[in-house]
C-alpha cells in the first residue's frame, strides 16, 4: 500500500514540475515571439524582404520542438526513476520477509528440539527408569547390555573389557568370569577348562 502511495506522489511530483516548466517555456516563447514580431517588423518595414519572416518563424517553431522534446525526456527519466525505485524497494522486502522466514523457522527447530528433549527427561523420571550410563542399572536400561559386553561387542576381547570395566559396573557373572580367567581355569572364549 505504501509503495503505491509513494508511486502517485511521486508521478503527481513530476507532473506538476512539468506543468510549471511548460507554464515558463510558453510564457518565455510567447516573448520570445513578441520580440521576434516586433523585430522582424522593424525589418520588413526597412528591407521588406519576406525570406526574414519565415526565418524569425521557423526559430520560435523549433525551440518549442525542443522544449517539448526535453519535457518528455524529463518524463521519461522521471518515470524511470521511480520503476527503479520500486524494484529495488520490492527486491529488498522480499530478502528482508525471506531473512525473517528462516530465523523462524530455525527458532522453532530449536524449540522444538528442547521440548522433546524435556519431554524424554519428564518421561523417564515419571516411570522411575534410570538411564544414567555411570550406574550398571542406567547402563543396562540405556544400551540393552552391561558395559564389559558392550566392549566387547564393540571390538575388545573378553579379559580386556572385563579388566577395564570397574568392579561396581560388572554383573555377579562377569566378576566370576574375570576370576576364572586371570586364574586359568577359564579360557579367553569364557570356556570352563577344569585346571
Amino acid at each position: 500500500m505504501k509503495r503505491i502511495i509513494t508511486s502517485a506522489l511521486l508521478i503527481a511530483t513530476t507532473f506538476s514540475l512539468a506543468a510549471c516548466s511548460n507554464n515558463k517555456s510558453a510564457s518565455s516563447s510567447t516573448e520570445k515571439k513578441d520580440k521576434t514580431t516586433a523585430v522582424t517588423k522593424k525589418k520588413v518595414t526597412k528591407k521588406k524582404t519576406p525570406s526574414t519572416k519565415k526565418k524569425s518563424s521557423k526559430k520560435p517553431d523549433q525551440k518549442n520542438a525542443n522544449e517539448t522534446d526535453q519535457q518528455a525526456t524529463d518524463q521519461n527519466d522521471a518515470q524511470q526513476n521511480n520503476t527503479n525505485q520500486q524494484a529495488q524497494n520490492q527486491t529488498s522486502n522480499q530478502s528482508q520477509q525471506a531473512s525473517s522466514a528462516n530465523t523462524s523457522t530455525q527458532q522453532n527447530q530449536q524449540s522444538q528440539a528442547q521440548n522433546n528433549q524435556q519431554q524424554s527427561q519428564q518421561n523417564q523420571q515419571a516411570s522411575g527408569i534410570s538411564y544414567d550410563e555411570n550406574t550398571l542399572t542406567g547402563f543396562v536400561n540405556k544400551y540393552g547390555v552391561s558395559p564389559a559386553l558392550y566392549k566387547e561387542q564393540h571390538g575388545m576381547s573378553t579379559i580386556q573389557a572385563l579388566q577395564s570395566t570397574p568392579d561396581d559396573m560388572k554383573t555377579f557373572g562377569e566378576q566370576q568370569l574375570q576370576t576364572g580367567m586371570e586364574q586359568g581355569y577359564i579360557d579367553e572364549n569364557g570356556n570352563y577348562t577344569g585346571q
